[in-house]
């Protein structure tokens, strides 16, 4: 099969895989995620406990958000503290569940979050320094893009072998770190290399089937932890020819 074959059938197995995960696998807020400037980012923040958001830059210059919605913003230094509140109706306790908008000015630079309250540990949120030169290199690649978008292009930029390290964080994966904890009877997977970039996380497997078999993106699921998409240069696969898997998950809370 030829390059641009293989391809397209990557995108048209991408596309089908993104819609049919999406109402199964929701973002989830959970640890720590980073943010670029100038782009409006939808976060999820913890519905229950504080929330931090860190200026890896400098200071916290000021924070402007809607307070009539429920938020309580505390700024210091270079942190801001952000909590839901917390409503008593009858004898329990109702949390928010409405979006509000924050802009948080942050040394030189404005960063605008959607901040969701989902029910999770609480999150912390670092804003990107403006001058990370890896930043800006994954600002202008994703610049104008939709989230489907986003990982569609991240997806090509792996397959096609045009991923930089001056625009992504890549760690080449080699002996015992390669073998995966899931096992599949059928073939030997080798992970080969983590991609992190703005919101996403990418993981290339190397694939050789012990038989000539047929799978399918689902089968590998197990591989992915917040799955954003899965694709195969190739579903029908030849006894000891070597394919590329590609497992892409969002970063903690970010969507």
């Amino acid at each position: 099969m030829s390059k641009n074959r293989k391809g397209l059938a990557l995108k048209k197995s991408f596309f089908y895989l993104l819609a049919a995960m999406s109402p199964l696998f929701p973002p989830s807020a959970y640890g720590s995620l980073t943010i670029p400037p100038d782009s409006l980012v939808r976060v999820e923040l913890s519905a229950t406990d504080v929330n931090r958001v860190v200026c890896e830059g400098g200071e916290i210059k000021d924070v402007v958000y809607s307070k009539e919605k429920g938020l309580i913003v505390k700024a210091s230094g270079s942190d801001v503290y952000v909590k839901f509140q917390v409503f008593q109706k009858e004898d329990k306790l109702v949390y928010d569940e409405a979006p509000s908008e924050m802009y948080i000015s942050c040394e030189e630079s404005v960063y605008s979050l959607i901040a969701a309250p989902v029910k999770t540990p609480s999150v912390t949120v670092r804003l990107a320094d403006r001058k990370n030169t890896r930043v800006k290199g994954n600002a202008a690649v994703f610049k104008g893009l939709v989230y489907e978008e986003k990982v569609l292009k991240f997806l090509k930029m792996a397959y096609m072998d045009e991923l930089s390290t001056d625009t992504f964080s890549i760690e080449e994966v080699q002996g015992d770190a390669s073998i995966p904890e899931i096992r599949f009877s059928s073939m030997e997977l080798r992970l080969r290399r983590v991609v992190r970039t703005e919101g996403f996380v990418l993981k290339e497997y190397r694939v050789v089937p012990g038989d000539d078999i047929e799978v399918r993106e689902v089968d590998f699921m197990l591989l992915a932890e917040r799955p954003a998409a899965i694709a195969l240069d190739s579903t029908v696969m030849k006894r000891d020819f070597e394919y590329r898997l590609f497992v892409i998950d969002q970063a903690p809370g970010l969507r």
